[in-house]
């Protein structure tokens, strides 16, 4: 693994994200995505949700949705 330390501020802009990041060079070439950790609350509610009723999606499904905002 690969390991890049970036600026405070650019780690700050990461973690207060909602979704997904674009990272790109200087040229605005795309270098790849990122997306921060999730939030102790987050996982508290995903894991509050396993089991439950409802309609069910898979990952790229749910992807799409999010991508389609």
């Amino acid at each position: 693994m690969i390991r890049i330390v970036v600026q405070a501020e650019i780690a700050d802009q990461i973690c207060h994200s909602d979704g997904r990041i674009e990272l790109v060079d200087d040229q605005g070439n795309r270098v790849g995505f990122v997306r921060r950790p999730p939030t102790d609350d987050e996982v508290k509610f995903a894991k509050s949700r396993v089991g439950s009723s409802g309609p069910k999606f898979t990952v790229d499904e749910l992807i799409a949705k999010v991508e389609a905002l």
